[in-house]
């Protein structure tokens, strides 16, 4: 295989984020997650292993579906209590050189305009390395949090939205201030050209923004763009603006056929294959033999809490308790409304029964694109899961912090460096760099944003109006 493997963290700043239960690991340090020392030391950890970037997931609701409550997340520490993902990204910038921010903030209750600057802000700060992961949001008591009706909007508006929400974006990214509109002429006393400096004056169905950008030109302009949405829409929105998708599927067969629909709709959305890069979780569970690793996954499955999984799977309403265990989840979720162009990441298929649901919850093995053993052994895995899939890389899931990456880099990483699949070094400075190759600082021509980059204008200043 000669396609290079990425590899970034599946991060939350919250104590129990796919790792139910785990939080009671004696080794587990993830408890420290108000602790701006606990991710310095993570990252300097993904660092050494050469990741590309920690990505940091993000709710800002809590999930009540799973017994029809609050209780099960409350008590539970599942995504609650949770930090701001930005202010967490934000502490790591000054200890690392290298290492990318990937951080998740909702389109759907954000203000475009905000949502720029802070990261640019980002960009800046880290000299290139931010991200943001667009999510379009649909968990009730986030609606509740932000004023929104339940059902207010729909998966289609939501995503319209988004459209619009990140063209704004692109016109104050690329398209506010020009290149060289600073220019710190300490003699003149002017520190930016305000002939160079442009409003976007934006009119929209959902936003009206009147600019100018707020900040200078960051290192990437735009920050690298991940997107996970599974739904039929969700893909489209993905294979239109995103750079890192991110696949998920509870089949081999689901997810061949969801990387295979991504890179289709790439290139009839007029972007190369190279444009874009595929990304799925992976869980890994390593050590220095077999033996030792099985040893590690049963103290975990020990620990490991059924309800947390299930709490998580169904965080956006959907109670399956309410179900007899024989009905299908399809049964189940259609007599409560819930389809798959709503929710596309339920995707049950094939008969699967609420009870089978409920029993495999706490099986840690039973989850797609789970590793164990040695460090052959595991990187003998991703090599396969690659060529499967038609994968770009993973998303390495945590069981314990800082364990889970510490372990990988240990075992894992030396291994497929031996095999030519995995970097060396850094390959730039930019997260954008490291995912597309020195040089790829800023958004490629074939990206819808780069349409809106600026362009010389001539007096009088744009800013008059």
């Amino acid at each position: 295989m000669s396609r290079q493997i990425h590899v970034s963290l599946l991060e939350m700043a919250t104590v129990s984020h796919n790792n139910y239960g785990l939080w009671r690991h004696p080794d587990n340090q993830k408890w420290r997650y108000r602790e701006a020392a606990f991710w310095v030391e993570l990252a300097q950890v993904c660092e050494a292993a050469k990741l590309d970037c920690i990505f940091q997931a993000d709710l800002v609701g809590i999930a009540a579906g799973y017994g029809g409550g609050m209780d099960v997340p409350i008590r539970q520490g599942i995504h609650v209590p949770i930090s701001d993902p930005m202010l967490v990204q934000a502490t790591m910038v000054a200890s690392t050189s290298r290492l990318g921010f990937g951080t998740t903030v909702s389109a759907t209750y954000e203000p475009p305009f905000s949502l720029a600057r802070s990261m640019s802000t980002l960009d800046h700060l880290s000299s290139g390395r931010a991200g943001w992961n667009i999510v379009m949001s649909y968990t009730p008591n986030a609606n509740e949090n932000y004023g929104l009706k339940v059902g207010e909007l729909t998966s289609e508006q939501r995503y319209d939205r988004a459209d619009e929400f990140v063209e704004v974006c692109y016109k104050l990214w690329e398209g506010s201030w020009e290149e060289d509109a600073v220019v710190m002429d300490r003699a003149n006393s002017i520190y930016a050209d305000p002939r160079k400096v442009h409003r976007i004056d934006h009119v929209g169905t959902y936003f009206s923004v009147a600019g100018p950008h707020l900040c200078e030109p960051s290192p990437q302009r735009t920050p690298v763009l991940f997107q996970a949405g599974m739904s039929d829409r969700g893909r489209r929105f993905a294979a239109t603006h995103a750079e890192v998708v991110f696949v998920s599927g509870r089949s081999a067969e689901s997810l061949r056929m969801a990387t295979r629909d991504i890179r289709q709709q790439v290139l009839a959305a007029g972007r190369r294959h190279e444009d874009v890069k595929i990304l799925c979780e992976l869980a890994v569970v390593t050590g220095p033999t077999n033996e030792a690793a099985e040893a590690k996954l049963a103290h975990f499955q020990e620990l490991t809490k059924a309800e947390g999984y299930l709490a998580h799977m169904f965080g956006g309403g959907f109670d399956p308790l309410r179900h007899p265990r024989e009905r299908t989840m399809e049964e189940a979720m259609a007599l409560d409304g819930i389809n798959r162009k709503d929710s596309g990441a339920y995707g049950f298929g094939g008969g699967v029964t609420v009870g089978e649901v409920v029993d495999r919850a706490a099986d840690l093995r039973s989850k797609l694109n789970f590793a164990v053993g040695d460090g052959p052994a595991v990187a003998d895995l991703l090599e396969e899961w690659m060529e499967e899939y038609d994968l770009d890389g993973f998303l390495l899931r945590n069981f314990i912090h800082p364990g889970t990456v510490s372990d990988f880099g240990e075992y894992v990483v030396p291994e497929l460096q031996r095999r030519g699949i995995y970097r060396q070094e850094y390959e730039g400075t930019t997260l954008r760099e490291h995912l597309f190759g020195p040089g790829h600082k800023r958004l490629p021509s074939t990206h819808p944003g780069s349409r809106y980059r600026i362009t010389a204008v001539a007096e009088p200043s744009p800013l008059a109006a």
